[in-house]
């Protein structure tokens, strides 16, 4: 197939957050399997603009639009305004705006000279663009189901009128996706809460959406002598809502009843921009860890992994890679969404009341054989159903299926 992959971030193995590292996936799968075309976008964050160079000098034939500051601060201000302007008026949500800002004229400028056998759009905030008129069209929600608007609170009085905009903008997420779903041929989910999420608020489009667990570039298992005794990780983007939540639970009410069994239990908490309340858990037995340029010594040195995740929607990235790198991880069952459904019950310990969380976490402190099985069984499983390969195989069954619709 010859397929417009359009994407709102460059593919970055090594990238900040799980976003880029999907996208990596999806890129390195389909890229042995067929011809595409990727047009897309990069910006201030570290590496981003090398990852977009160096797609472009292998001989990809890809296109990005430089979203960098300028160094101008007259048309710095000029372009804050114009985003500004077009959020208040338009009814979509700010990453709406700034994702699809400088897009259009790219993608029009490749549909001109090039025809597509498909068009696949990763995120709805891509949603709005126009695309090649009578191509079939695959639209990947990365979260249909999203937490409370009322959730985005400030405590201090000067952080209220930012808190009152952001209520605002998560607002809008459900009317825009709605619409967004409408447009394409097919959507495709991560695990089966989003698409009940989907089907709950439009349900003629059930017959239109598609499940299909996402893969990452995997890492080697870790060597589990490499563990640091008693010490439980979580890892997570604290820009992303259920990530304060589910920090804020483990340590203030799962691990103290952790500590009780085990008591010299230790929490270490990995994470870009961990807000307030976050930073403030530091403390006797808990770790707070803010944008850490790697990740890597930290799961190594984890004996159990944690995601006690409660709210939110989509797959959890940190749940994979603590997989492949063969760790035992504990988990709900809303962290275990898109790591079900392959056959065997996938390796996690699952749990969702906050003492049996605590209890099978130190149950496995407390035993290391059964952590190290655990963590074997998990590598193993995640290479077989979650490299970049399996999941190229599974977008193309979906494409295809597209195809045949169009």
């Amino acid at each position: 197939m010859r397929i417009l992959l359009v994407l709102p971030m460059v593919p970055q193995a090594d990238g900040i957050g799980g976003f880029p590292k999907l996208l990596h996936a999806e890129l390195s799968g389909l890229r042995e399997r067929h011809e595409l075309t990727v047009v897309g976008t990069f910006g201030e964050l570290p590496g981003q603009a090398e990852a977009a160079a160096a797609l472009v000098g292998s001989g990809l034939d890809a296109h990005f639009v430089d979203r960098r500051r300028s160094p101008s601060a007259t048309r710095r201000w000029r372009v804050r305004a114009e985003l500004a302007s077009h959020w208040a008026t338009s009814r979509r949500p700010w990453r709406a705006v700034t994702s699809a800002g400088g897009v259009q004229t790219v993608l029009d400028q490749v549909a001109a000279s090039r025809r597509f056998d498909l068009v696949a759009i990763e995120d709805s905030p891509m949603s709005a663009l126009r695309f090649p008129p009578g191509v079939p069209t695959v639209l990947t929600e990365h979260e249909a189901f999203r937490a409370a608007a009322s959730d985005w609170q400030a405590e201090r009085l000067s952080e209220r009128p930012i808190a009152a905009l952001r209520r605002i903008d998560w607002a809008r997420w459900s009317d825009f996706q709605a619409a967004a779903w409408q447009r394409f041929d097919l959507t495709q989910v991560f695990c089966p809460s989003d698409a009940e999420a989907i089907r709950a608020r439009r349900p003629e489009l059930a017959p239109r959406v598609r499940i299909n667990p996402f893969g990452i570039a995997l890492s080697d298992p870790v060597d589990p002598a490499g563990e640091s005794q008693d010490t439980i990780l979580f890892v997570g983007n604290f820009t992303h809502l259920p990530n304060r939540d589910a920090a804020l639970w483990l340590a203030r009410e799962i691990m103290p009843a952790v500590r009780e069994r085990q008591p010299g239990a230790r929490l270490r908490i990995v994470g870009s921009a961990p807000p307030r309340e976050v930073a403030a858990l530091a403390g006797d037995g808990i770790e707070v860890i803010a944008d850490a340029p790697s990740i890597e010594e930290h799961i190594a040195a984890a004996a159990v992994v944690m995601a006690p995740v409660r709210t939110g929607g989509g797959m959890r990235i940190k749940v994979l890679e603590a997989l492949a790198r063969g760790k035992a991880v504990v988990t709900t069952s809303r962290g275990a969404e898109g790591y079900t459904g392959f056959g065997p019950e996938p390796p996690l310990v699952i749990a969702d009341d906050p003492g049996a969380i605590a209890e099978a976490t130190a149950d496995l402190l407390a035993d290391t054989a059964r952590r190290r099985e655990l963590g074997a069984r998990a590598g193993e499983f995640a290479r077989r159903h979650y490299s970049p390969s399996a999941w190229a195989e599974r977008l193309e069954a979906v494409y295809e299926e597209a195809r045949e619709l169009g």
